[in-house]
């Protein structure tokens, strides 16, 4: 690309009832490298523009008095297809006179005066300026269309090298919240199992934004999914993680960019997370049992970004131990959610306290009522509810802990790939067993959530995107019913409009209009009573509520 604009064929309607001034017109046209197709009258000129389309011309010239109708009528239906096309009125009207024709054409902010009796070089050289003009601003459209494009496919390898947004393992879980402010970021993150007992998660925030804080993402994301082929990485420290990151920033990155970052290390079964902040927030770690957040950091140690001095070593005297009962949630997160703001400028920031108690009583509640994997999503649309809808940045979270049985509930992730949606439905059953529930009752819940699942493989993600997204589902009595709860990042089901963070709960389904009206969706509104629908962001939060009859003994069936 040279940065100057294609050099093509440039068309120029013509149009005056007088012979002369149109083969005068075209020959100056000619002069000047131009094309003009010329005709009569402006019924012939809609005639060619139907048929051309208005995109065949560069600009218009014509007279305003023409019969039955006049130019400003003809420029009417010209704007309708093209709102920006040059029109040029040539007229021998003195503007003095005439109605105000001149104001008439100036309140079109696209539309020239040309007088008949001025030369016609001095003319011509004023359609050559303003065509000229409109040139280079069409090929600047057409270069930031094209860039968009090329931000959208930036964007989505961007995507692509990210982790699944949660997941959950024997052992542990993890789940995420990733905005750029922008269509690209400078935010990473990445979740590794590294042993049967350890779990690596980085949280980074390259310098900068736009195209060289993105390009500069994806080369960190790369490098960590290289990483995981590391011998010796499961008995790695964050500082020893730190150095590899710094080297690769110091080797590849050279003096441009550099990166904040918090490397964790969790280990659920002992119960500890060694962490490094290395110029990022420090990890917070919420106890459900105090219901408090714990006090981690008092040494307030850590480290210097990575990349920023070519001397640094990362070591273990940077380390925080921190130890962490069954049901501790650990919460990382990028300077972005310290600068949610009212206004666009951002001059406007959430209070910290409000924050933190939007966010901690999110997220206690989501992990005692088995919702953990929504609540990153929940706390950005609480922000947003109560004002605070501007980015300064982009937007990282990254919530982990250790798996821990809770009573009453079921929880899975289940990857869009049928061999796993068929594994899950299997543990339903099993779960729906362990708690003396009919057959029946365990048929249909896993007839409900196949559906669901089924329609996300479907229609609900791309290829490419099927591959490595998740859908999480949660299962519980609550009532009477078993309401089964799934939680996916896909495309809303057409038809269906989903709230923004509503709680009513829908019962009436005779109107809802399905994606597909096979006999599998009419199967979901007949074993159904009730079916709620949210949006979180990115989230879609959908809960079945599926009737269990009397429940056993010892079942309380009362969980909020």
């Amino acid at each position: 690309m040279t940065g100057t604009p294609p050099r093509e064929i440039t068309r120029i309607l013509v149009i005056d009832d007088e012979r002369l001034i149109r083969l005068t017109l075209t020959a100056k046209l000619k002069q000047i490298g131009y094309t003009a197709a010329a005709l009569s009258s402006v019924q012939e000129a809609v005639d060619v523009l139907n048929k051309e389309g208005v995109g065949s011309f560069e600009a218009i010239i014509t007279d305003i008095m023409k019969g039955d109708m006049d130019g400003f009528v003809f420029r009417d239906i010209v704007r309708g297809l093209d709102p920006a096309i040059p029109i040029f009125f040539m007229t021998a009207m003195d503007p003095e006179e005439g109605g105000g024709f001149l104001k008439k054409i100036l309140a079109d902010p696209n539309s020239y005066y040309l007088p008949k009796s001025g030369k016609p070089e001095v003319l011509l050289r004023r359609v050559q300026s303003i065509v000229a003009s409109r040139g280079v601003e069409r090929f600047i459209e057409r270069q930031m269309a094209e860039s968009r494009q090329t931000l959208a496919l930036a964007a989505h390898v961007q995507r692509s090298l990210l982790p699944s947004r949660a997941m959950m393992t024997e052992e542990a879980f993890f789940t995420t919240w990733w905005e750029p402010k922008d269509m690209v970021s400078g935010d990473l993150y990445e979740a590794i199992q590294i042993g049967p007992d350890a779990y690596l998660y980085v949280l980074g925030d390259v310098q900068g934004h736009g195209i060289s804080a993105a390009l500069a993402m994806t080369a960190v994301q790369s490098f960590l999914k290289q990483m995981t082929l590391r011998e010796g990485l499961a008995g790695m420290g964050p500082q020893e993680v730190a150095n590899l990151l710094h080297r690769f920033f110091r080797e590849t990155l050279a003096d441009v960019l550099y990166m904040t970052a918090l490397i964790c290390v969790h280990r659920p079964r002992r119960g500890v997370v060694d962490w490094i902040s290395c110029g990022a927030p420090d990890l917070a770690v919420l106890d459900p049992e105090t219901g408090s957040r714990m006090a981690v950091n008092p040494e307030k140690r850590g480290g210097l970004p990575i990349g920023m001095m070519p001397g640094t070593v990362y070591t273990e005297a940077e380390v925080v131990h921190t130890p962490l009962a069954r049901t501790a949630v650990c919460i990382a997160h990028t300077d972005g959610v310290l600068e949610l703001s009212k206004d666009a400028e951002g001059l406007e920031l959430m209070p910290e306290a409000e924050r933190l108690e939007i966010r901690d009583g999110l997220i206690l509640e989501a992990r005692l009522n088995g919702s953990i994997v929504a609540a990153p999503y929940k706390f950005m649309t609480a922000c947003r509810e109560v004002g605070y809808s501007h980015f300064a940045d982009d937007v990282t979270e990254v919530i982990f802990g250790a798996r821990c049985a809770l009573d009453g509930i079921f929880e899975a992730t289940v990857p869009i790939r049928g061999h796993a949606i068929d594994k899950v439905a299997q543990d339903i059953a099993a779960w729906c067993e362990g708690r003396g529930w009919d057959e029946a009752v365990s048929t249909r819940i896993q007839l409900v959530f196949e559906e669901k699942m089924m329609n996300l493989h479907d229609h609900g993600f791309d290829d490419r995107e099927r591959l490595r997204e998740v859908a999480c589902v949660r299962l519980r009595a609550v009532r009477g019913y078993a309401e089964l709860t799934v939680w996916d990042c896909g495309t809303p089901e057409p038809g269906i409009e989903v709230a923004a963070g509503s709680t009513d709960v829908a019962f009436d389904l005779a109107n809802l209009e399905f994606s597909n009206h096979g006999r599998g969706r009419l199967m979901v509104r007949d074993i159904c009573d009730g079916i709620e629908r949210q949006r979180y962001g990115s989230l879609n939060e959908t809960i079945y509520y599926i009737p269990v009859g009397v429940p056993p003994p010892g079942d309380t069936e009362e969980q909020s």
